[in-house]
């Protein structure tokens, strides 16, 4: 087994734009922010690039701006910034809560948001999380900027839809008006590692306790993390009684599709989806 990368060349550019210059002359470029996902396939070979492009002196891109009407996250934001960030805390706490849960402090110092993003591992914590607070990425490319919703931005295992040239320059999360409450649970074998399940749960809640709306992200239950609808139908217009949490989590396990690997089998798995779906909710709701 190699512990050693391949050969590359290395670039570090000044903006996103001439970045977005050498991704799109060289497809076999790949960018450098945090590198924690990178780096481990660099050293396995799994990956063979050409040139890493270091974004890392870029100005202005680790930003967190909280708006009235949504929250922009820079591309150079690490899980760290997020986790200690008092007002992500009281605005949506499945923010801090899923950049808490990633690796160890190392990792959460270096990696990045829009990283684990563009990475798209299955069993990541962020996309569950980004799903349920229906967040979109901004993506910049040769034709300019486009958006796209984290839901449909992952289409597979290691897996998205960027395409020649193209990079991540923003996450933005919307917010919702009214009674929020939002939650991320993951249920790992020990502190730091990929979920075995993770799920993320956004409610709105009226003034009487029914939830007017509700988003659940689940990862590591699929090929892709993805939303589970029919669980969330289970809620919308119901108060959060023992059986209506009961009737979401049976929903969400049926929707499930995981994969057998070191961490479980299927059946666990989709078991411990139902599981921790009960627990997000509950989570949420508590707030």
């Amino acid at each position: 087994m190699h512990v050693y990368p391949p050969k590359f060349g290395y670039i570090r550019v000044a903006s996103l734009d001439e970045a977005v210059k050498v991704l799109e002359v060289d497809e076999n470029a790949k960018v450098l922010a945090g590198g924690q996902s990178l780096m481990p396939m660099l050293k396995l070979r799994l990956v063979r690039p050409s040139y890493l492009v270091d974004i890392n002196r870029v100005p202005n891109l680790s930003y967190i701006n909280i708006e009235n009407d949504k929250i922009r996250i820079g591309p150079l934001i690490r899980h760290h910034q997020v986790e200690v960030n008092r007002d992500l805390w009281k605005i949506y706490p499945a923010l801090p809560e899923t950049a808490v849960q990633i690796g160890d402090p190392q990792i959460r110092n270096l990696g990045t948001v829009a990283g684990s993003l563009a990475h798209a591992d299955p069993a990541a914590d962020w996309p569950a999380t980004l799903i349920a607070l229906r967040a979109s990425v901004k993506v910049l490319g040769p034709s300019g900027i486009r958006e796209v919703p984290v839901d449909d931005f992952i289409t597979g295992p290691f897996t998205t839809t960027l395409g020649k040239g193209e990079i991540i320059s923003e996450v933005v999360i919307p917010r919702f008006g009214g009674n929020i409450r939002s939650s991320y649970v993951k249920l790992e074998r020990k502190a730091g590692d990929f979920a075995v399940v993770g799920v993320a749960v956004m409610l709105r809640l009226d003034p009487n306790g029914s939830v007017e709306d509700a988003s659940i992200g689940i990862t590591a239950a699929g090929p892709r993390p993805f939303r589970a609808s029919e669980a969330e139908k289970a809620l919308i217009g119901r108060k959060l009684t023992d059986d209506v949490i009961e009737d979401a989590a049976e929903r969400a396990m049926k929707e499930s599709s995981p994969v057998g690997d070191i961490r479980g089998s299927a059946e666990y798995k989709k078991t411990m989806v139902k599981v921790i779906t009960k627990k997000a909710i509950r989570n949420a709701l508590s707030r």
